[in-house]
């Protein structure tokens, strides 16, 4: 099998403030084209910022 010498997508980094951006862009367009899964995202949102809260007091009185 030959492979191009062009730009290959298992060779882009994706770390640090690019990825935060790529996984934003990538939930937007989500949202967008799927709208029946509005409320999940919105509900999983709210969830996980709370756990996170739950997890921070957690760690900081303990």
């Amino acid at each position: 099998m030959n492979t191009h010498s062009g730009i290959r997508i298992d060779r882009i980094p994706i770390e640090g403030l690019t990825g935060l951006v790529f996984v934003l862009g990538i939930i937007t367009l989500g949202l967008i084209a799927l709208p029946p899964f509005r409320w999940l995202t919105l509900i999983s949102i709210t969830g996980g910022a709370l756990a996170a809260a739950l997890l921070l007091l957690w760690r900081k009185y303990r």
